[in-house]
């Protein structure tokens, strides 16, 4: 394999991150030309009518004296190009004639040979020089989480569920207080000894969402038409009464009332955050042994991701996301585990 000789001294990815490259705008007709070059040697990766991006372009760097190189993206908006280097910052490019660090041309220069080393090479020194955390991949739960679920007490659970959907246990509709009594069932069996002593209305707005949507400030609490009547209303729209456990992070713990209507005649738990994951099982299980009709389209999900059976993305950015660091411990610990994503490179012209 040919060796890399950059005109320049590799860019000092530790430089790069601690500058912070996304903190910039740079206006220069001379980078800005490096980039047009650099975009016009490889077919886009995607076009639309508003934009055009070049995915997996990469920038030969050294770090700690190891030369690597690393994966970043170019897109075109209009008459900018807006540069994203993964993990380590973002660039918006402009024509213009203003005085740059002349780091940000060799920048773009170093790309450009290097991406003629990659064409040259058929990618192969891209596989060769980019390191694993900047990789993206996936790897199982239970390589990487502290605490699971056993074998045995996921199926159990689920055939506990089984058997409850089977009884086809049904509602023709429920009060607040109704409502707030479901909710407390759940509290009790998630938190025993917070929910201690305190009323279902206490409960509510001690874990719930508190946008509740007028939903408390019904008049008749044991009123089913009122509870109904306001539920069908568009009061509420837009707030969060059914979240009966908040999270800062997208939703937590939602239960949904029964609603005929749509041909639902029962309860409706759910989670959105997996931080939950445990506290709604102990719910589902509570709910089961009230025999309070309900039903949980999350539930296989919930006790995969209990048992480590759902996958965890590995240096991207999802839901459940493991984040791979290049040293020996996590080596030894993870690396056979991590089902690593072919790397790309561009569709050179």
């Amino acid at each position: 394999m040919k060796k890399f000789k950059p005109k320049l001294s590799f860019y000092e990815l530790e430089y790069l991150t601690e500058t912070r490259v996304g903190e910039k705008e740079i206006k220069s007709d001379s980078v800005y030309n490096l980039v047009e070059k650099l975009t016009g040697i490889a077919a886009p990766t995607k076009k639309t009518k508003f934009d055009t991006i070049w995915e997996s372009f990469y920038l030969p760097v050294r770090r700690s004296g190891r030369r690597v190189s690393i994966p970043f993206s170019v897109m075109k908006y209009k008459d900018d190009f807006y540069i994203s280097f993964r993990f380590t910052g973002n660039l918006k490019i402009s024509r213009g004639n203003d005085e740059i660090e002349k780091e940000y041309k060799e920048i773009f220069e170093d790309a450009l040979r290097f991406s003629s080393l990659i064409r040259d090479t058929n990618g192969e020194i891209a596989v060769k020089t980019v390191p694993y955390d900047y990789r993206t991949g996936k790897i199982k739960g239970k390589y990487v989480m502290d605490k699971l679920m056993p074998g045995k007490e996921k199926t159990r659970m689920l055939k506990l569920y089984e058997k409850h959907r089977e009884k086809k246990l049904k509602t023709s509709g429920v009060s607040l207080d109704d409502y707030l009594d479901t909710a407390a069932v759940c509290y009790r069996a998630a938190y025993p000894k917070k929910a201690k002593g305190l009323s279902s209305l206490e409960m509510y707005k001690k874990w719930a969402d508190g946008r509740h949507g007028g939903m408390l400030d019904i008049k008749d609490f044991n009123s089913r038409d009122e509870f109904m009547g306001w539920k069908k209303s568009s009061e509420w729209i837009g707030a969060h009464p059914y979240e009966i456990v908040f999270s800062w992070h997208r939703h937590g713990i939602h239960l949904y009332p029964p609603d005929e209507d749509y041909g639902k005649p029962y309860y409706v738990l759910g989670v959105t955050n997996y931080a939950y994951a445990g506290d709604f099982i102990k719910m589902a299980k509570a709910l089961i042994k009230e025999e309070i009709p309900f039903h949980a389209n999350d539930f296989d999900d919930v006790l995969n991701f209990l048992a480590g059976e759902k996958y965890f993305t590995v240096n991207d950015y999802d839901e459940l996301r493991f984040l791979y660091i290049p040293s020996r411990e996590y080596k030894n610990k993870y690396f056979k585990y991590i089902e690593w994503d072919e790397l790309k490179v561009v569709e050179f012209k």
